[in-house]
């Protein structure tokens, strides 16, 4: 009876190894158990349990509640994400619009490909998925490339 505790816990063991070489190897640099590999745990322990010493139900309950709970909280993890990118997303817009009428430099390139830095009043704010970007004389830069920004002092007639 206690050699077949042991080997149970062993084999558990070495499949808990298996489970976390596995993770590695398909998820570098993640170091929690995702919803795959807390089943497969909960699947050996199940299949290795003593028949004469079942797992209690109480116990089930718990192993339950903590995968509902792991479940949960990868949604609410992906709901933050995506809330996140859509916050950055308006402020984004937000900034890019905030600058139309102004004189701004960007960071460029000219027609021979060198660096150079360009200014102009912004006519134009536009969104795309690459992120927000601003027009000046009909060119379009990535607001990432805006280094000064100034009150337009040129007034048209």
């Amino acid at each position: 009876m206690v050699s077949s505790v042991n080997d149970t816990l062993t084999q558990i063991q070495n499949n808990t190894a298996t489970v976390y070489a596995s993770q590695n190897a398909d998820d570098a640099g993640k170091t929690s158990l995702d919803q795959d590999a807390f089943l497969q745990l909960l699947m050996t322990q199940l299949q290795y349990q003593d028949p004469l010493n079942p797992t209690g139900s109480q116990e089930f309950i718990s192993q339950q509640a903590q995968l509902t709970s792991v479940s949960e909280l990868q949604k609410l993890n992906s709901n933050l994400t995506t809330s996140n990118e859509m916050l950055y997303a308006s402020n984004q817009i937000m900034q890019a619009s905030s600058l139309i009428g102004k004189e701004v430099t960007v960071a460029g390139e000219n027609s021979d490909g060198e660096n150079v830095e360009i200014s102009g009043v912004v006519t134009e704010a536009k969104f795309a998925e690459e992120g927000a970007s601003v027009v000046i004389d009909g060119v379009e830069y990535n607001l990432d490339t805006v280094q000064s920004i100034r009150e337009n002092t040129t007034t048209e007639s």
